[in-house]
This record gives C-alpha cells, sequence and structure tokens, in this order.
C-alpha cells in the first residue's frame, strides 16, 4: 500500500553511502542505518518482511560493519526496498518525544508490537514514551540489494532462500538469484 509520506528534508533525502559491496557487475551502496531511515520516514513506519538472518561471508560482513558477522534480509513494503542489514535487530528499548498532552496518553499499545512502557515530562514539557521494540544495534549499516515492487516478486526472487541462506553457498545463490532479477528485468533493478 503507498504511503503518502515524502523524505524527511532534501538534505537527507538521498544519504550518501559509507561504502559498497560488489555484486557481480553492479557495486551496491551501502549506508548508515540510521543515515538510511532517516531519509524517507516510510522505511520506519512500513511493515516489513524478514526472510531470515545468517551468517555472512567475512567480506560482506566486514562491509556491513556486522561485528558478530550476522545478517538479515528484509523487504520494506512502503517503498519496495530489498535490503540486507548487518546485524540481527533485537529486542530493546526504544523511545519517541511528544509535546505537551498528547505525549501523556500516545503509547504503542501491545496489540500492535509493543509492550506497556512509561513516559517521562521534562521542564519544558517535552515527553518521551518508552516501549520495548526490535532495535538494531548502533552504528548498524544497511546494503541496498534492489527495488521490487511487489510482494508477490519478492517472494518468487526469494522461493527458496529458507533452505539456501544458512548453507556455505547461501552468499552465491542470494546473488545468482539478484542477478536473474536485473536480467529479466530488462535493466537495473540494483541501485549502483
Amino acid at each position: 500500500m503507498p504511503s503518502d509520506h515524502e523524505p524527511v528534508d532534501s538534505d537527507h533525502a538521498d544519504p550518501q553511502p559509507i561504502a559498497s559491496l560488489q555484486l557481480d557487475d553492479v557495486q551496491l551502496p551501502i549506508y548508515d542505518l540510521a543515515d538510511f531511515n532517516s531519509a524517507d520516514v516510510r522505511r520506519v513506519s512500513s511493515f516489513v518482511t524478514n526472510f531470515g538472518s545468517w551468517t555472512l561471508p567475512a567480506d560482506v560482513a566486514t562491509a556491513l560493519a556486522s561485528a558478530a558477522g550476522f545478517g538479515a534480509v528484509e523487504w520494506i513494503h512502503d517503498t519496495g526496498e530489498l535490503v540486507l542489514l548487518g546485524g540481527v535487530p533485537t529486542e530493546g528499548e526504544v523511545s519517541a518525544e511528544f509535546t505537551g498532552v498528547a505525549g501523556a496518553t500516545a503509547s504503542l499499545p501491545a496489540f500492535l508490537g509493543g509492550t506497556s512502557g512509561f513516559s517521562r515530562v521534562d521542564e519544558s514539557g517535552m515527553v518521551r514514551e518508552y516501549f520495548r521494540s526490535e532495535v538494531m544495534p548502533a552504528g548498524s549499516r544497511v546494503a541496498l540489494l534492489a527495488h521490487v515492487a511487489h510482494g508477490p516478486q519478492v517472494h518468487e526472487l526469494l522461493w527458496g532462500w529458507h533452505r539456501e541462506h544458512r548453507s556455505d553457498t547461501g552468499w552465491s545463490w542470494l546473488v545468482e538469484r539478484l542477478a536473474r532479477l536485473e536480467d529479466e528485468s530488462g535493466g537495473p533493478d540494483h541501485l549502483a
């Protein structure tokens, strides 16, 4: 479902890559995850399909600054972006700021994935709500693998990934599938 949200502002609409990853003939940009998410609020507010985590090849883990060597493939519904996260989301605490009374009643209900939290009000009237959610480690990176417009296409592209991703050939399988996507589309779906 398309979203009305626009990028946060023109200064951050196209974050600068901090590294790159060679994928066949295509150089994929790697971004700081915080900058990547700040560039388009749909990346944060969108429903995300997680295709699992696995141990990355050493060179890929290094490019993504994944200290533990793990990564996760996700598809962001509202932007159509297939991404590789350098790291694995874990449960942690997040917060959001609200002004005045509106913040005092704002909380992410448990049935929407949040848990009961608490809030603090500072002297200026700013309310900060705290709740449990999945978080990535500070300094996490993300590689933008491809744009895939529709869910059925991404599921077709990654059909069999659940069997392959934990094997020694998982990375080469993913690279081959992404190359096939590029060949079938008649043009680059990868960002270069």
